[in-house]
């Protein structure tokens, strides 16, 4: 029987982070073995990363930027606390991005750089990691 799979919004943070690493490491699949290791740690904190940036960016899609604060007898408007995350981590992405391009042959580099960038620019609904 075939095996029938999820649509990648229908699956858990856990199964979206194997995805998205599955997918990453076929890049890296002639990466010298005492380099494997040190990519294969990069790659699952880029996985990581990415499907952590997917919920901000849908819970800052489903609220506001800004948002009403109370503490107390204090109202103010604040930066919703899920951007400053967001910021972060997109630091991060860019990071584990530009240390996983760097560990590629020179070929390579181009399209897998286009392959890495594609999860954070891939347009919703697309049902691809």
């Amino acid at each position: 029987m075939a095996k029938v799979s999820k649509k990648y919004e229908d699956m858990t943070v856990e199964e979206k982070t194997k995805k998205v690493e599955r997918r990453i490491k076929v890049l890296f699949r002639e990466i010298p073995k005492e380099k494997r290791q040190f990519v294969d740690a990069l790659i699952y904190q880029f996985s990581v990363t990415t499907v952590t940036l997917e919920r901000l960016v849908e819970e800052l899609n489903n609220g506001a930027i800004l948002e009403d604060f109370t503490q107390g007898k204090q109202q103010f408007r604040r930066e919703n606390p899920a951007l400053k995350s967001y910021n972060t981590t997109i630091k991060s992405f860019t990071a584990l991005t530009n240390q996983l391009i760097g560990l590629l042959p020179e070929p390579e580099k181009k399209s897998a750089g286009d392959e890495l960038m594609s999860f954070i620019t891939k347009p919703k609904g697309t049902g691809k990691p």
